[in-house]
């Protein structure tokens, strides 16, 4: 399966919101975050099989805007998320996601985009 996220996703640990419930604070992932994950789960229904993977291997190539340092591990969790929360995957345990690769292709100033290729086992 390819799936193509463009832009490039925000990471869910980064700009995260604290609020408080009654008395113990709660950590919510930020409003940027929120609005793409929506966005992406609706793109997302014409991808997803008729049950969840249960063995696979993730192979993501990230094209960025520019230069500036970007942490590859945080936009995949972020993507993997997504792909649980969208009942593409079972889990993104190592039980079920073997194997992740993360490359960074270089700059595409044009068309900024993360392309996913996950490969059933």
């Amino acid at each position: 399966m390819q799936l193509i996220f463009s832009p490039i996703p925000p990471s869910k640990k980064n700009s995260r919101i604290i609020i408080c419930r009654g008395k113990y604070p709660t950590i919510l992932p930020s409003k940027s975050y929120k609005d793409w994950h929506e966005a992406e789960m609706w793109n997302l229904k014409k991808h997803k099989p008729e049950a969840p993977i249960e063995k696979c291997e993730i192979v993501c190539d990230f094209y960025f805007p520019n230069l500036r340092r970007h942490d590859l591990t945080n936009i995949a969790e972020s993507i993997l998320d997504l792909l649980v929360d969208a009942l593409i995957l079972k889990d993104d345990s190592w039980t079920v996601v073997e194997g992740v690769l993360l490359y960074g292709c270089g700059v595409d100033k044009e068309s900024p985009r993360v392309e996913v290729e996950i490969n059933e086992l």
